[in-house]
């Protein structure tokens, strides 16, 4: 990523930061104790800043530091809208998720520049003509098996998610989720603000567009009249988490008198994905109609729900740090080669263990 060529590129950042923070610039200059201003000139690019006060700054504005001193990614900016003093919350939030995203892509080229993140190549058998409309339930079960689950519950998706070179992270912001298709692999972030099925929704919505090699995408903000890109992937993400041969296997090894609720708090249990998802699904399949649809999607399990039908409720996934095995590897190799310090290395894994949980590390003394 570009370094910012001059202050007035770290003023329009900082600019950016603000607006998508909500603060005014007497806000800003209240918190890192500024005059108003002095913020005016930052902004301006008319004023140099210290070290310091770009810390100050970055931690005021909740982005990372090196957002402030980068130029933005080109496909970023142009795929979305400037933001200005009247934007709405969705431009906000699209914006610091995409801070997110930046921050992610700078720390997968590092990794992957200095060896340590060898990403996956994509399968020959995912690919396809871009003449040629996708079919995104072929897509879906090609996937499947090239993850190693032609049928059944996936695992954990950040670990799935790697085996078509895309590295994903669960990070605190509000939103749902963007991907940025880098040289040979992807990254991507989702919020760890939704419940856990929906997470699990937007983990593989974002696979959908890394394997279609879309450039970027940001679900951040998203109308409710989801445009064909979308539901295309939308049908996507449901067979790829919950394929429809499942559900009718499910369903036709039902004992007589089995309710449909307890079929389905079961397919949710396994399959960890959201309870309007399972309901939805089964309602186009025909497993239930539209009436029992609206009514199970009213009446929304509960613990014990989970309990008395499938002995045990949902395990969460993809909680706010999350990474995948492979990430993790890669962060912990740079720190047993001696290529990071230990406050590097806790910020590549996102917070996952202290600077006191890394493993020790034996280096040999440089040479004369």
């Amino acid at each position: 990523m570009e370094t910012a060529q001059n202050w007035g590129e770290v003023g329009e950042r900082i600019a950016e930061a603000r607006l998508a923070a909500g603060l005014s610039q007497g806000d800003l200059a209240s918190r890192v104790a500024l005059d108003r201003t002095a913020v005016v000139r930052i902004e301006a690019g008319e004023r140099r800043i210290t070290a310091l006060e770009l810390y100050r700054l970055a931690d005021a504005l909740g982005v990372p530091l090196a957002h402030l001193l980068s130029r933005p990614l080109e496909a970023l900016v142009s795929r979305r809208t400037a933001l200005e003093e009247t934007s709405d919350s969705a431009a906000r939030s699209r914006y610091r998720l995409d801070a997110r995203l930046e921050e992610h892509a700078r720390f997968a080229a590092w990794l992957v520049s200095h060896g340590h993140l060898r990403p996956t190549r994509l399968d020959d058998g995912l690919t396809r003509d871009s003449d040629v409309s996708p079919d995104p339930v072929r897509l879906a079960r090609a996937a499947r098996e090239v993850a190693g689950f032609s049928s059944g519950p996936l695992g954990g998706l950040a670990d799935v998610l790697e085996r078509f070179g895309l590295y994903l992270t669960v990070v605190d912001e509000s939103g749902e989720g963007a991907s940025l298709l880098q040289d040979g692999y992807g990254v991507a972030v989702i919020s760890g603000e939704p419940q856990p099925g929906r997470r699990r929704w937007t983990a593989a919505h974002e696979l959908g567009h890394h394997l279609l090699q879309d450039e970027y995408h940001s679900d951040a903000g998203v109308a409710a009249g989801r445009d064909e890109r979308e539901q295309l992937i939308d049908r996507f993400a449901e067979e790829f988490l919950l394929p429809a041969e499942d559900i009718r296997l499910a369903w036709a090894a039902t004992e007589t008198g089995t309710h449909a609720r307890a079929v389905l708090l079961d397919l949710a249990a396994r399959y960890r994905v959201s309870w309007s998802a399972v309901v939805n699904r089964a309602r186009r399949m025909g497993c239930i109609d539209a009436t029992d649809a609206r009514r199970h999607k009213a009446d929304i399990p509960r613990r014990g729900d989970f309990l008395a039908a499938h002995g045990s409720q949902p395990v969460p996934d993809l909680e706010t740090g999350t990474t995948g095995t492979q990430w993790r590897k890669a962060a912990l190799s740079a720190w047993s080669a001696g290529a990071v310090t230990a406050p590097r290395a806790v910020e590549l894994l996102y917070g996952a263990i202290g600077e006191d949980e890394l493993p020790s590390r034996e280096l040999e003394d440089e040479l004369p």
